[in-house]
């Protein structure tokens, strides 16, 4: 049984990754954020990035949709997507959350980092918040929270770290909960969805 800590971070979440905000995670989600992020990257075709960027959006869809086979209802709704990030995060379905924290730092680094220094400026992340379509006034804190060593960058032992406080910590004040803005505060366009139900 997850947390109200963890729920609540994996709604907020799911409410990121539903583009189109019918309540369900869709393939169409994925592809839509694949598009969003290829635009704020600048990415122009044919880009390898861009490639990458397809065949992992894919890739977790396939993951997904292999769970959900064995679901009922066998959709990505709420209930759905919270069960499957329990068996990820907490139940470790695919090994070590560890592992699977750092693999999905490279992805992003591979992404965002555009001058490949290794590290992430602050400009850099910024893309990825926009991408996601998390508002930019939350974007100095969370980068400032992140950068646990205060050298105004991130780097990827910092962002593997971020990305297993968000997905394991029942700790509210662990720096990795800010990995997508504040989901305490931060407010969706809910008008269309009901996200418990669907």
């Amino acid at each position: 049984m997850l947390s109200s800590t963890l729920t609540q971070k994996f709604t907020h979440l799911f409410k990121i990754l539903d583009f189109d905000h019918d309540g369900l995670l869709q393939q169409r989600d994925f592809q839509s954020l694949g598009d969003n992020v290829a635009i704020f990257r600048c990415l122009m075709p044919p880009s390898e990035v861009e490639d990458f960027i397809t065949k992992r959006g894919q890739d977790f869809w396939n993951q997904l949709t292999t769970f959900l086979a064995n679901q009922e209802p066998s959709r990505c709704n709420l209930t759905n997507w919270l069960k499957y990030l329990e068996a990820v995060a907490v139940d470790e379905m695919y090994g070590s959350f560890e592992n699977v924290a750092k693999q999905v730092a490279e992805d992003i680094f591979y992404i965002y980092d555009k001058d490949h220094n290794n590290f992430l400026s602050k400009q850099e992340y910024m893309c990825f918040f926009v991408s996601l379509r998390v508002e930019i006034k939350f974007i100095d804190i969370c980068f400032k929270k992140l950068d646990l060593n205060g050298d105004l960058q991130l780097s990827k032992e910092e962002l593997a770290s971020a990305i297993i406080d968000f997905f394991t910590s029942e700790d509210t004040k662990k720096p990795g909960n800010l990995l997508f803005g504040n989901p305490e505060t931060y407010q969706f366009d809910t008008r269309r969805t009901v996200y418990t139900e669907v």
